[in-house]
């Protein structure tokens, strides 16, 4: 559940549980002049032929035990070392990893009511130190994520497991009624290699959630012996292709094949992951041969595709994130509805991709992106830009405001007060400027004090993203617009809207199911709580003697990283 607010971000669902401290996206980076730069020569220090593989993670990892861990450079890490009993594969479709199948009601996987799953798993999966993986990790690992005391921030994706909602909000409980609640969390070991979870409610994207890693599997006995350490290199057991090697925090981190690993061996002996926070050092590193990926700094983009050297080497692919501007519609004008579509259509978004983005990415007329079910390209289309609809718009608002001109409105944009923001800010400004006549007043705001503002709704008007958790409709709508979500920050509340969202939270026939999420995002796109305005896009320069790069919409902090297992090195 990403959920970026003015180019910061809360956690991937915060791509969130409530709307928490926001930190600073890394992969939107800070505002750089546009430049021409030189490539010089590129070099290697890793011998002809050797399968090793230097990328950027940008920075220090804040959290690698992944039942507490966050998206972006976290994922990055913990795909590496864990599997999980499902996963995705390139397409984004749920398929069995550690399990033996997927549960489907037809193999009595899926009880017919929709509320238990079984689990089978395979029998030769091992752990990094050759113990075998067994149900009784998972079912510890589940658990453990759900522990009030563990504040974890993805354990509400897991509210629809019997049990798990008391357990988790019992922090002010005592120690007994806690383990009463633990005892009562509906997941259970019914054998070594079996796994029961039980549901309160049918949920139909329950198999997605189970793909994802706050539910992989992690030791007991490790983290009992290691405590808070068993996360540094050497104590951080998993049962993935790979084993983390080396930690030196605040700079690099390295991995190696893992000798025990159960699955189809990688042909990468050595991944380094480096620390660089400055996008132009990592740049200068990918120039030097010491990166075989990089991004660039932010505003180089169209110079680095003018660049003959370089942009053979550009790499780009569609992320499953969306941003937009997000009004407070309970205040005041933003409560008209004709002036936000005014305002929406009166925004230049091919201009805003063009100029402020670099060329990178994709115009967003509706929320949910291409690439997931659910996403319409004819959806939005009355927000196509047009300037002579978007005064006339305008016009009907005043009326109904009872205001005798633009000039009355007293329009505010509040934004975390960094360098891109700021462009962002005074692109906008510009738009309701020279197309409707309106003067948009600024309010740069310190990060925490505008995170602030945002969380208790006192906003009027602001920047945000979402990106996917798991590539579903039910991960983009009811969080962000139903009446009082935690990520409810437009105040958006509309009750035709809540009950197709809840019904569609239980519908286990897919095709209705997608069509009443179709007739959900469609409400909001016609009250126009948002102006959206692109889907990201990642831009990434890659060696050309790397092979095997497998992009997908949803991976970590570094394009590909999903699928290392498949790369090879061909210098």
């Amino acid at each position: 559940m990403v959920k970026h607010n003015d180019g910061l971000k809360v956690s991937r669902r915060d791509f969130l549980k409530t709307a928490g401290a926001l930190g600073l996206l890394a992969a939107a980076g800070s505002s750089i002049p546009l430049g021409i730069f030189s490539t010089g020569c590129s070099k290697s220090n890793a011998p002809a032929g050797a399968q090793e593989l230097s990328v950027n993670l940008a920075g220090e990892p804040a959290q690698i035990d992944p039942n507490r861990a966050s998206w972006a450079a976290e994922r990055s890490v913990i795909s590496q070392v864990f599997e999980g009993l499902l996963g995705f594969d390139k397409t984004l479709t749920v398929i069995p990893v550690v399990a033996k199948e997927l549960p489907t009601v037809a193999n009595k996987g899926i009880s017919s009511d929709g509320k238990t799953y079984t689990f089978n798993l395979k029998n030769n999966v091992t752990w990094s130190d050759g113990t075998k993986v067994m149900a009784k990790d998972f079912a510890y690992s589940i658990v453990r994520m759900l522990d009030p005391d563990l504040a974890t921030e993805y354990a509400s994706f897991y509210y629809p497991i019997a049990g798990a909602e008391a357990y988790n909000g019992a922090g002010t409980k005592t120690a007994a009624e806690k383990a009463a609640l633990k005892a009562a969390v509906g997941v259970k070991a019914t054998g070594d290699y079996t796994l029961q979870v039980t549901l309160g409610d049918a949920y139909p994207v329950f198999l997605q959630l189970m793909s994802l890693w706050p539910v992989y599997p992690v030791r007991e006995d490790v983290i009992t012996a290691q405590g808070d350490k068993w996360t540094e290199a050497g104590n951080y057991i998993g049962n993935g292709p790979f084993i983390l090697t080396e930690w030196v925090h605040q700079d690099h981190m390295t991995f190696a094949q893992n000798p025990k690993y159960w699955g189809t061996k990688p042909k990468l002996t050595k991944i380094t992951y480096k620390m660089i926070t400055d996008a132009n050092a990592a740049l200068a590193a990918y120039k030097n041969g010491e990166l075989d990926m990089s991004g660039v700094p932010v505003g180089t983009e169209k110079a680095t595709m003018g660049d003959a050297s370089l942009s053979p080497e550009i790499v780009r692919n569609a992320d499953l994130t969306t941003f937009a501007f997000q009004f407070n519609v309970h205040v005041a004008p933003y409560d008209n509805l004709n002036l936000r579509k005014a305002i929406s259509t009166a925004v230049d978004r091919a201009s805003f991709v063009d100029k402020v983005r670099g060329g990178v990415g994709k115009v967003a007329l509706s929320w949910i992106p291409p690439g997931m079910p659910g996403y319409d390209a004819t959806l939005g289309t009355e927000y196509s830009f047009d300037v002579t609809k978007a005064k006339a718009l305008l016009a009907t608002a005043l009326t109904e405001l009872k205001l005798a001109d633009a000039s009355k409105l007293a329009l505010k944009f509040q934004f975390s007060d960094t360098a891109s923001n700021k462009t962002i800010a005074q692109f906008l400004q510009g738009q309701m400027k020279d197309n409707l006549n309106i003067d948009l007043t600024l309010e740069p705001m310190e990060s925490k004090a505008f995170t602030q503002t945002v969380n208790s709704a006192k906003h009027t008007w602001a920047w945000f993203g979402w990106g996917a958790d798991y590539p579903d409709p039910d991960n983009w709508l009811p969080q962000l617009f139903g009446t009082g979500a935690g990520n409810n920050h437009t105040t958006y509340s509309n009750p035709a809207f809540d009950a197709i969202c809840k019904t569609a939270g239980k519908e286990l026939d897919n095709t209705k199911r997608l069509q009443e999420w179709a007739d959900a995002q469609k409400m909001v796109i016609a009250d126009a709580p948002i102006v959206t305005m692109f889907y990201r896009e990642r831009f990434n320069l890659v060696k050309p003697y790397f092979k095997g790069l497998t992009p997908t919409g949803m991976d970590g902090q570094i394009m590909g990283d999903q699928f290392w297992t498949n790369v090879t090195i061909e210098k």
